[in-house]
């Protein structure tokens, strides 16, 4: 029995998507395929286009056997958090074999060296990394410059491809799986796309384009269904039409509760104070919370906000998910784990997600359920604070209480989505009364 697990967002689901399961299957006689999804924010630092519900159905009607939930401290955070906290839920299940992630480079000779760069660089190494950002450098930069300065041989190679997005997803994979002392058997395929930012859904290479195109097309063309129509599977299509009030959601819908929040830390303290408060949110520098407090009387809207704030150094995505962690008050001490994390750390997945909580399954493969073991099953939100409290294996490791508060801002985050993206009469499932998806 062969189990391969992907970490994914489906955001939304497309034939890209749809074409690596398909190669999962013909190139490695799988015969289980476990998703790891975002849930209701994104690791762009943004709310989803559409609802975990509606992805896990797009994921099921597609060929994934079951959907867990990313905990949302991962899911809206930095690439190296989010690798982490997908394969080490991966790993806590106990089943899985390998992992399968798309690339730019298709080679995973390169990207394990790279990973290797990063983990094992040495203290040098890590010292120029710190310079650089100091420098006012972002941090994906700053690790190419450190690369090449410490590296010359093969510097060239592991840069080029180290600053594409998807490769940096793979290496961060290949980083957890060692951090994690993983069995998993890492392996990629390569992008069928323009380019995980491509925003042009005019191109039609076979039929592939980026998520981010399909959304685009959603804020250009009166009837975007009809324009991405060639992009997705059929049963996405019908999802997506049966589900309008659903869709297309996006960041500017929270521009009223963000500012509310920046103001509430500005107007209680002074602007010393606030830089403090701010600061304590993950991804929030003492600089950029400063930024964010000199400019809040320009505040407009969520996406005009970090135009605003947006430098060489904080780039947009960074932005977003600093704003993002501040709404959903995502902190440094959110986590279990020591940041930032080094080969130095040797971790438990249960240290970095405590539960698994499934949002669909194939009936048929349910069976493979009773192979979970090492790590708590949530299929019932009323009943998690009971499985936590009562697990012997969260207790071993002194890890209830963590689990309840991961999860309750699991809760907190799709209570909020639920809310302010309610459009019409079709709302997003309350989180007590959605129900395991099952096909």
């Amino acid at each position: 029995m062969k189990t391969t697990g992907i970490i994914a967002e489906y955001n939304p689901f497309h034939n890209g998507h749809m074409h690596q399961i398909e190669t999962i299957r013909r190139q490695t006689d799988t015969d289980i395929i476990v998703v790891v999804i975002s849930g209701d924010f994104v690791q762009r630092g943004t709310p989803a286009f559409t609802d975990k519900y509606l992805r896990t159905a797009m994921a099921l009607a597609n060929g994934a056997d079951f959907v867990f939930e990313l905990p949302v401290i991962y899911a809206a955070s930095s690439a190296g958090l989010f690798a982490l906290g997908g394969t080490a839920l991966l790993e806590s299940l106990g089943f899985v074999d390998s992992i399968c992630f798309g690339s730019e480079c298709n080679n995973i000779t390169v990207l394990k060296q790279a990973a290797d760069i990063l983990l094992n660089g040495g203290s040098q190494f890590n010292s120029s990394v710190s310079q650089f950002v100091q420098s006012g450098i972002s941090y994906p930069m700053a690790q190419n410059m450190a690369i090449q300065k410490h590296f010359p041989g093969i510097a060239d190679k592991i840069c080029q491809e180290a600053a594409r997005p998807n490769n940096i997803l793979g290496i961060e994979y290949l980083k957890a799986l060692e951090l994690l002392k993983s069995s998993i058997t890492p392996y990629t395929i390569q992008r069928c796309d323009s380019g995980y930012n491509s925003q042009d859904y005019s191109l039609n290479n076979d039929k592939f384009i980026s998520a981010a195109a399909i959304r685009n097309a959603f804020t250009k063309e009166e009837e975007p269904l009809n324009s991405v129509s060639s992009f997705v599977p059929s049963s996405t299509l019908d999802i997506l039409s049966q589900n309008k009030d659903r869709i297309n959601i996006n960041e500017n819908m929270f521009s009223g509760v963000l500012y509310y929040k920046l103001r509430e830390i500005a107007c209680n303290c002074s602007d010393k104070e606030a830089v403090q408060r701010l600061a304590g949110f993950l991804d929030v520098s003492e600089a950029l919370a400063g930024r964010i407090i000199k400019n809040i009387c320009n505040y407009n809207t969520f996406s005009g906000f970090v135009q605003t704030l947006k430098t060489k150094q904080y780039t947009y995505s960074r932005v977003c998910r600093s704003l993002i962690h501040i709404l959903l008050d995502i902190r440094t001490d959110s986590y279990n784990i020591k940041l930032p994390l080094s080969n130095g750390n040797i971790l438990n997945p249960l240290q970095v997600t405590p539960y698994a909580r499934l949002l669909g399954i194939n009936k048929e493969k349910s069976y493979i359920l009773k192979e979970i073991k090492n790590t708590v099953l949530v299929t019932k939100t009323a009943d998690a604070t009971r499985l936590f409290q009562n697990s012997s294996i969260l207790k071993q490791h002194g890890l209830e209480n963590f689990a309840e508060k991961t999860f309750q801002k699991d809760i907190f985050a799709a209570d909020l989505y639920r809310v302010i993206s309610n459009q019409g009469n079709n709302p997003c499932p309350d989180e007590y009364r959605a129900g395991v998806i099952i096909k």
